[in-house]
């Protein structure tokens, strides 16, 4: 919850004088309504959003990895074993244990976030446009707003074509955060090592393991997420 949130607040504005990525990028261009941006500002406002989330909640992230990693049966379970695990990490290499792969996860965030948002953006504004010259009403009437499932079916394409096309990217600083642990014992010295490793003992389909059910996870939660995220816009007043 706390990423999606702070990835859609740093990309929209929250408020009438807050300014998100959007109307930043607007602003750059001269003007003011982030609705009317070029795809070059709409693709990087849209990865800038992912960014900031992505720096935020690394740490948590990067817990939560080494926790499933940890988890055997008869060891620690519940708040014991979040505990012993963040002391472990910490006596490790101390607060560069909670950062291990961000590099990684930055570049891997950034055009999962700008492909993500920039394909929903664009496919939901064809649809509006479409809309409204079929009922003959303006783009900005609720006549022309797509219907939730249809918003659910843009936000699916979107989120499974972002998620495919930076997978390896995730897969590796995956495997950087868990390095270790009781289930992923290897260790790696950073970005290239773990790379060449991995294509080393498993090929460069080795960079698309368990794509199948990332995919099956990653599209039915950000097709719900869109949804939401839609109305709230369509409640809080934003463009």
């Amino acid at each position: 919850m706390p990423e999606s949130a702070i990835k859609f607040g740093s990309y929209e504005q929250s408020a009438q004088k807050a300014q998100g990525s959007k109307r930043a990028f607007a602003k750059l261009e001269g003007h003011d309504d982030p609705k009317n941006l070029a795809h070059w500002s709409q693709f990087l406002a849209a990865g800038m959003g992912g960014l900031i989330s992505q720096f935020a909640i690394y740490p948590v992230d990067t817990l939560k990895f080494r926790m499933q990693c940890e988890t055997v049966e008869g060891g620690l379970h519940g708040n014991a074993l979040i505990s012993a695990t963040a002391v472990k990490m910490w006596r490790t290499t101390g607060f560069r244990s909670f950062y291990r792969g961000l590099p990684m996860g930055l570049v891997g965030m950034f055009p999962y976030s700008a492909i993500d948002l920039t394909t929903f953006e664009y496919c939901k504004q064809y649809l509006v446009n479409r809309n409204a010259a079929r009922n003959n009403c303006d783009p900005s009437s609720p006549d022309a707003a797509p219907s939730n499932f249809t918003t659910a079916s843009i936000g699916a394409f979107s989120g499974a074509l972002g998620a495919s096309v930076v997978y390896p990217l995730n897969l590796l600083r995956t495997r950087l955060q868990s390095q270790g642990t009781a289930i992923h014992p290897p260790t790696y010295t950073g970005i290239v090592d773990v790379t060449v490793k991995t294509v080393q003992g498993e090929g460069y389909r080795g960079l698309f393991k368990g794509i199948t059910p990332n995919l099956l996870k990653v599209v039915p939660a950000v097709s719900i997420t869109y949804v939401v995220y839609d109305n709230t816009k369509r409640l809080l007043g934003l463009p």
